[in-house]
């Protein structure tokens, strides 16, 4: 069992069929369960590695003083404190469950935070899924539309790199080709 900072949600996660590009979308009910269900996930947010674009998925931080920074609270040191402490020492996994250990100057510190979804916190990471869509249920829409983050999602979630869609609470299946004209329409 990883040690690796993880989320417990509610969803669902939708895969694209074959033929695709294998991309994955969670369906999220509940960002902030109260008890475990058959709706629970783990989602775990990934640094990535300077250079290599290699995830990283931290489980703690010592910074510069020797203090350690444990849980969620990783994600948001990094990002207020990267830049004037580079030194500091993330310990984390690999995508494999090799544990291993950067400085956090080797962080790619302005790039977002990479999204996996796993079916039980013991799920081994290679078997997580690259999450990269969050669709959010609402009964007033009658088909996906593309949206900004909800206000009401935290970080380090609301800092993932992902793209969020309201969605018809009964939705089964999401066309994945509408994450391309999503991406193509950003560069326009």
């Amino acid at each position: 069992m990883t040690k690796a900072v993880g989320q417990h949600v509610w969803g669902r996660l939708l895969g694209e069929k074959a033929g695709g590009n294998g991309r994955s979308a969670l369906l999220l009910t509940d960002p902030k369960p109260e008890t475990a269900s058959d709706a629970s996930l783990t989602l775990r947010l990934a640094f990535v590695v300077m250079g290599t674009e290699a995830p990283l998925f931290p489980s703690f931080l010592i910074d510069d003083w020797g203090g350690e920074v444990r849980g969620t609270s990783v994600y948001s040191w990094v990002r207020e404190n990267g830049n004037q402490f580079p030194r500091a020492e993330i310990f984390g996994f690999d995508r494999q469950g090799n544990s291993v250990q950067f400085f956090v100057r080797e962080l790619e510190l302005y790039a977002k935070p990479l999204c996996f979804a796993f079916a039980h916190r013991q799920t081994p990471l290679a078997e997580g899924k690259l999450v990269h869509a969050i669709l959010l249920p609402d009964a007033a829409v009658s088909q996906p539309e593309k949206i900004k983050r909800p206000s009401e999602i935290k970080r380090p979630l609301a800092s993932a790199r992902v793209t969020w869609w309201q969605v018809p609470p009964d939705l089964s299946h999401f066309n994945f080709s509408l994450l391309d004209d999503a991406q193509a329409s950003e560069f326009i």
